[in-house]
């Protein structure tokens, strides 16, 4: 007798539902790699171990993963103050006190006709 198919064996596996997760495990691993241009890793393991009491009978356990690639998470920049708490402003930087100054667009224009 010949080795059947492994795919037909599959198909048996919890009615095939093996080959669903499969499929979208496939899927999101594709879609992982497309998004992060890393490797992705899918894996389908099968567990068989005799059945209790019964000679030629099998349970058969399955596991499918997919080890993702994820995007790097940025990072932030705080600073630490004398009481040990974070801030994103450094508390050894004195503020500047900024001024907004108003110009006139008259006087712009007449200001580029002396330089020009």
């Amino acid at each position: 007798m010949a080795t059947r198919p492994f795919f037909e064996t599959l198909r048996e596996i919890r009615r095939g539902q093996i080959l669903d997760d499969a499929a979208d495990q496939l899927a999101k691993a594709v879609r992982a790699v497309d998004e992060t241009g890393k490797a992705a890793k899918l894996t389908i393991e099968l567990t068989i171990k005799p059945a209790a009491k019964i000679p030629g009978t099998y349970v058969i356990s399955d596991k499918v993963r997919a080890k993702l690639p994820e995007l790097p998470v940025g990072e932030t920049i705080l600073y630490g103050t004398p009481e040990g708490n974070l801030q994103a402003r450094d508390p050894r930087q004195a503020d500047l006190e900024l001024k907004a100054v108003a110009t006139e667009p008259a006087m712009q224009a007449e200001a580029l006709r002396k330089v020009g």
